[in-house]
């Protein structure tokens, strides 16, 4: 550990200096109970890495868990048990050791911070590269491309010509790839799933008051998930119907018979179009960033798609609808 990589060990003294000692780190904080390590933390230490030997019900590591969010919490029992291990575990430890069953327990405590203190600081400076190349993407990209778009609309009430509408067109095709690039950034992998009205999901994702094109074939009931991923979700697959589907191109939703609620309290939704289809040799690439069979596409849409649903635990397809379009068919969605 670098010198400024402060380590927090809650528990005895001897702990706490065995484990400076291996670690030959002096930048290691011992407080003797939980409550003085919750205390510190409100009080504005960031350690790169917390050791708790504390078992409940007499002094509680579950209360430390529950305060902590991104520190990466050790859990080195000194009276623990199996079932200590699997709440602890459960409850966001990072790892779990039992001193008593280990020949070098205070070495085995100080590898685990080690591990866990660098995958920490290395996790806090991706975060913060994200964040600025979000808010160079947001500002340095986005914001001109607004003022040109606006440009553009002022240059068309003047005068007319073609060449101004292809300008527009590649504005947009560009502020498409910015927002779906945000949103990629701005994503983790924690969700919080909740109750959703599918059906309220659709008629708010539907990216066009052209209500004539869409057509919701069966009822549509609560599911689980994430809203605004959902909604995102949803937006996208939309999108590229309309957009590659033709100008008369009608969009239907709906749920897959063979997958009643009463089997196994899932069910499948699919989203199919009438349009051109896709052509079976480029389906297994379609869900890939960057991948697009179009000259104005991103190649960011659908693979956004596929992501969102990996998060959420669904399975995805691709083939043809029974009107010869494309049909993308989401499966091992919960209902509620």
């Amino acid at each position: 550990m670098e010198p400024d990589d402060l380590c927090v060990v809650i528990g005895s003294q001897s702990r706490g200096s065995a484990v400076a000692a291996e670690l030959e780190c002096g930048e290691l904080m011992v407080v003797e109970t939980t409550a003085d390590g919750v205390a510190a933390i409100d009080d504005g230490t960031e350690p790169r890495c917390i050791v708790t030997d504390h078992n409940p019900p007499a002094v509680d590591c579950f209360e430390l868990l529950d305060v902590v969010d991104d520190i990466p919490v050790v859990v080195a029992a000194t009276d623990g048990s199996s079932r200590l291990a699997t709440h602890a575990l459960r409850a966001g430890a990072a790892t779990y050791l039992d001193p008593t069953t280990l020949d070098e327990a205070t070495a085995a405590i100080a590898e685990a911070v080690e591990q866990f203190a660098t995958e920490s600081t290395d996790r806090q400076g991706v975060d913060k590269r994200i964040d600025e190349f979000s808010s160079i993407v947001s500002h340095e990209l986005r914001n001109p491309i607004q003022k040109a778009l606006s440009g553009v609309a002022l240059a068309k009430s003047q005068c007319e010509t073609t060449y101004l509408d292809e300008v527009e067109s590649t504005l947009l095709q560009l502020n498409d790839l910015v927002e779906n690039l945000l949103d990629t950034l701005e994503d983790d992998s924690t969700v919080e799933l909740e109750a959703v009205e599918l059906a309220t999901a659709v008629e708010t994702a539907w990216p066009t008051t052209s209500r004539e094109r869409l057509a919701v074939e069966s009822e549509l009931p609560r599911i689980e998930a994430e809203p605004s991923r959902l909604y995102q979700l949803l937006e996208n697959l939309f999108r590229n119907c309309l957009d590659h589907g033709g100008e008369d191109v009608t969009v239907r939703v709906g749920t897959v018979a063979d997958s009643p609620a009463d089997t196994d309290g899932q069910l499948s939704l699919y989203v199919a179009d009438d349009g051109p289809g896709i052509d079976p040799k480029h389906r297994a690439h379609v869900f890939e960033y960057g991948y697009t069979n179009s000259t104005d596409g991103t190649g960011l849409g659908l693979a956004i798609v596929a992501e969102i649903a990996d998060t959420f635990g669904w399975e995805i397809t691709i083939t043809d609808s029974t009107a010869g379009g494309t049909r993308v068919e989401i499966s091992q969605i919960n209902i509620v």
